[in-house]
């Protein structure tokens, strides 16, 4: 029943569904047309003219820069066009698509006709709860009245890895494998006269040197096709506007299955707009995007990264087996994965499996996505009943699933007995682990699937009275229903929004914004919320003592303040109930009977309310020298209070215990940050002869205070409140120990035993131990600052773009078994100059260890390194055909252009930030592209 009542309701709003007059000045922003869209900005539930927008707001006209900057994922560059593009740092912003929750990765930059940022408070509230962190508002091309024409564009391209991992080979492993011992006061493992035999090459199946990212395995590139086709039409009674488009990507594996594997993408659009009478009109956007990945199974790319170089031969010739042995030829014959007609797969009793022999016989895995939206809309003009009053209603449903689909085989993998004659060495034996099986099942497994339903309603008055007092009012509910597989319950959301605006001639702005929210994460009595915001503006330079300057030809300020519930920060439902469990046992008459306590892990709070994003911003936005200069900058204050967690130092130690361990400690609205900071936006424009000239740039400065966390350390450094955010808390080095006097006299390291050439730490509080309560402030994550340049030279048919960015004040941590290396472990190149009594004075790098290194393997500023860098991002080179060459034919435009991702990063710390361990690489991509218009 209802899924019939969800059917009907469709049909009825595909059979009466209306839009709003095109005489209005402001239409709802889901459907609206292309309009001169320098002019128009979609904002929440809603659109309005540039000159009135207010708030913190950033837009990006995707259509505008498109053709000189081509890229499919929507955000590509936005640090260096738009001041706050990262909603300044927040979080996770909600992302809508055409006013629907939806991710960035269901549409591609070719179907958006722009890309709102949300950023100030007044400018999300009407979203309710799940707004808090910002709202980056995508709107998607639709047709337009008395325009029809076509554009198809096709690319190809190459992607490059900029760096590989450099692991040490194997005689140079066991040569520091033997140094390791050595310095445990262990005997060296590997004689000289063995390494000499692996360090030859002589018979690379005998004494194996493996390198898993050479080119025996791996491409020098690898490639990716696409191409797209858009198709616009329309009266003024019907549009529509359609997007096919197609990927195609392969790998960097080039062996065995590694081969077949390939990204396929094919996403399909459609936006249709009926104008039913003279104020009634409907829309119905359909979006589907269907992907499959191809891969190989095993994860090469994390095995790689393990297994040391002269374990085994994963590939053994079967020219090297003997004749004479029956056994081993038996086992040959007796195979069902011989590669390429030459080789066995290798391996031993410890490794029954490796990356190589997994990409050529483990079978492979087809994972497949499929992703349906549909959304139809109602506006209705009611014009006859009120002068500028209007109804707008929208409905969405959206169903995604994604599962595998794996052909499973199991191989067996030889591991040989070597005798050398005077012919040269032979296998002479072969020793089979596991079993060949090729069963032929497709498994399907690891189904999920996400299904959403959301509604929502307003409405909308609009009027000038005396051609100077503009007013407008809105009135919203919305509500959204979503549940994904392993959900017990729905996640739901609800507000109904209230917006209240008035402007004097275009002049004097003031607006009024505010959601009463609700949440089914909070307690009954706490579920509803009313989150108020406020923002006035200015318009300075139509004042008389501005309004005739020869250089400021717009100048407008604002400034709002506001607080937004949110419950973004519930990481589950029912946060407020206690929580009891079995637990511990006791039994007694040896065993024969057994008693099991109840235990608690949080006590109740039905007082939990919602967390609040408390904020004052201030914003500047002008033009000038005849609109060559236009800047737009925000000051920002917030504090997000009330953060829920369980505050165990505000409750006494008892209602803590350890065993059985319990927990009568609720969840309290105790934790609060501070975050502050500002965005600019600047472009400048400028022509010199016959060469247009844009110079934009962005920049975004965010500093962040944890103003309240749940801590009692009795050294105030410890204090995790007055530091940043995302701070990051280490010990601090002082070197390497030079020797046994230096520990002798040094506070005790608690670690490990130390030895010297082990990382040597600060005592901070001088108690003599070295120990987690020396653990001081070391760094942030994330830079406090980021941003970039865009520079477009245009001369005649040329038109050349540059795009970079930057990151800086933010700090890395290496960590990791490619630079922790301890044990039998891979070792990397870092070990080079490890510490050695030869080298003590000049080495980077702490003794090498066969244990697990506890003492140096730990978070300290030794093992920190800066983020701090700048990217040459894009350069495209875009050839425009003159319209003298098209004039006769049905061609209306043709484009040719190359271009360059990822080009140069300029940092102290590239090498680290460019390499990827146990995943695939990071690559440049060069791509060549043309489009044609007809």
């Amino acid at each position: 029943m209802k899924n019939l009542i969800i059917k009907i309701f469709l049909g009825g709003l595909c059979g009466s569904a209306v839009s709003v007059a095109t005489a209005q000045t402001t239409q709802t922003a889901k459907h609206a047309t292309n309009l001169a869209t320098d002019s128009i900005v979609n904002v929440a539930y809603r659109t309005v003219q540039t000159r009135d927008v207010a708030g913190a707001i950033s837009v990006l006209n995707t259509p505008h820069y498109l053709d000189k900057n081509y890229g499919t994922y929507p955000l590509e560059g936005a640090d260096a066009m738009v001041g706050g593009s990262n909603l300044w740092g927040l979080g996770n912003a909600l992302v809508l698509i055409d006013g629907e929750p939806r991710s960035l990765s269901d549409i591609t930059t070719n179907e958006i006709a722009q890309i709102t940022f949300l950023k100030g408070a007044n400018a999300v509230v009407l979203y309710g709860t799940r707004a808090a962190n910002g709202v980056i508002q995508i709107t998607t091309k639709r047709g337009k009245a008395g325009v029809h024409g076509s554009s198809v564009r096709v690319h190809t391209g190459i992607s490059e890895p900029k760096s590989l991992p450099h692991y040490l080979n194997s005689a140079n492993y066991m040569s520091y494998y033997n140094q390791a011992s050595i310095n445990d006061g262990l005997p060296a493992m590997y004689a000289d006269s063995t390494i000499r035999k692996y360090a030859s090459h002589s018979n690379p199946y005998r004494y194996p040197d493996v390198d898993y990212f050479s080119s025996d395995y791996l491409r020098k590139f690898y490639s990716t096709y696409s191409a797209n086709a858009e198709f616009t039409s329309g009266t003024e009674r019907a549009r529509f506007y359609a997007l096919a488009g197609f990927q195609s990507q392969n790998s960097l594996l080039n062996f065995g299955e590694g081969k077949n594997e390939r990204n396929t993408r094919l996403n399909l659009r459609g936006n249709i707009d009926l104008k039913l009478n003279s104020f009634i009109s409907t829309y119905v956007n359909v979006s589907t995007v269907f992907s499959t990945n191809k891969r190989a199974l095993g994860n090469y790319w994390q095995q790689a990264g393990v297994l040391q170089p002269q374990q085994f031969a994963p590939l053994l010739p079967i020219s090297m087996v003997s004749q004479t042995s029956k056994d081993a030829q038996a086992a040959v014959n007796g195979s069902r994965n011989i590669i390429d007609g030459k080789y066995l797969l290798g391996g031993n009793q410890q490794y029954l499996t490796n990356p190589i022999a997994d990409v050529y016989a483990a079978g492979y895995d087809n994972f497949t996505s499929r992703q349906f939206q549909y959304t139809n809309g109602i506006d209705v003009d009611l014009k006859n009943l009120l002068k500028g009053l209007s109804l707008h209603g929208q409905m969405t449903v959206d169903y995604s699933n994604t599962y595998d689909e794996t052909l499973n085989n199991t191989y067996a993998v030889y591991a040989p007995t070597w005798n050398s004659f005077a012919t040269g060495d032979s296998i002479t034996a072969l020793t089979k682990y596991n079993k060949d099986s090729k069963p032929g099942i497709q498994n399907l497994g690891n189904t999920w699937s996400d299904q959403l339903i959301d509604f929502d309603i307003h409405l909308d008055y609009i009027n000038t009275f005396k051609d100077r007092h503009n007013v407008s009012a809105m009135l919203v509910a919305d509500g959204l229903r979503r549940r994904q597989t392993g959900d017990f319950q729905y996640r739901t959301n609800a507000n109904i929004g209230l917006q209240l605006s008035y402007n004097y001639n275009h002049k004097y702005y003031a607006d009024f914004s505010g959601a009463v929210v609700n949440s089914t994460k909070l307690p009954a009595g706490k579920r509803v919320a009313f989150s108020p915001t406020a923002n006035l503006g200015w318009l300075i330079s139509e004042e008389g003592f501005l309004k005739n300057s020869s250089w400021i030809d717009r100048l407008k300020i604002g400034a709002s303040a506001g607080v937004v519930n949110t419950d973004l920060d519930f990481n589950s439902y029912y946060m407020y109930d206690a929580v009891y469990s079995p637990t511990a046992f006791y039994s007694w008459s040896d065993g024969t009977y057994v008693s099991q306590a109840t235990t608690i892990s949080r006590g109740e709070n039905l007082n939990l309310s919602y967390a609040k994003r408390k904020e004052v911003n201030f914003t500047v936005e002008g033009s000038f020298f005849k609109k060559k200069l236009n800047l737009m900058a925000n000051l920002f204050a917030i504090r997000k209070d009330g953060v829920p967690v369980q505050s165990y130092s505000q409750y006494p130690s008892y209602f803590v215990t350890s065993f059985p361990v319990t927990s009568f400690v609720p969840y309290t609205n105790f934790q609060a940050d501070n975050y502050h900071g500002a965005d600019f936006q600047l472009d400048y424009h400028e022509k010199v002869g016959n060469v247009n000239i844009t110079v934009g740039g962005a920049l975004t400065i965010v500093k962040t205070k944890a103003l309240k966390r749940d801590e009692l350390y009795t050294d105030a450094y410890r204090n995790r409140a007055g530091k940043p955010v995302d701070a990051i808390f280490g010990l601090q080095n002082e070197g390497f120990f030079a020797d046994q006097n230096d520990i002798d006299t040094h506070a005790a390291q608690k670690f490990a035993v130390v030895k010297p050439g082990d990382i040597k730490y600060r005592d901070q509080n001088g108690d003599g131990i070295i120990d987690e309560r020396d653990e001081v402030y070391i760094g942030r994550w994330n830079g406090t600052v980021t941003g970039g340049l865009n520079i477009t030279v245009q001369y005649k048919a040329f038109s050349l773009f540059v795009l970079g960015t930057g990151n800086f004040g933010g700090t890395g941590v290496k960590s990791g078994s490619y630079y922790w290396v301890s044990g039998a472990a891979k070792y990397s190149d870092v070990v080079r100059n490890s510490w050695t009594e030869a080298n003590k004075n000049s080495a980077d790098y702490p003794r090498l260890t066969t244990t697990s290194g506890s003492n140096n393997f730990r978070t300290s500023d030794f093992w920190t390194y800066s983020t701090n860098r700048f990217n040459l991002t894009k350069v495209q080179l875009t050839y425009t055909l003159p319209q003298s060459i098209l004039k006769n034919s049905f061609v209306k435009g043709f484009k040719a252009y190359i271009s360059a991702n990822d080009l140069l990063m300029i940092a102290k710390n590239k090498a680290i930030m460019e390499l990827n361990v146990g995943s695939v690489p990071q690559t440049r991509f060069y791509n060549f592209g043309i489009k044609g218009e007809f």
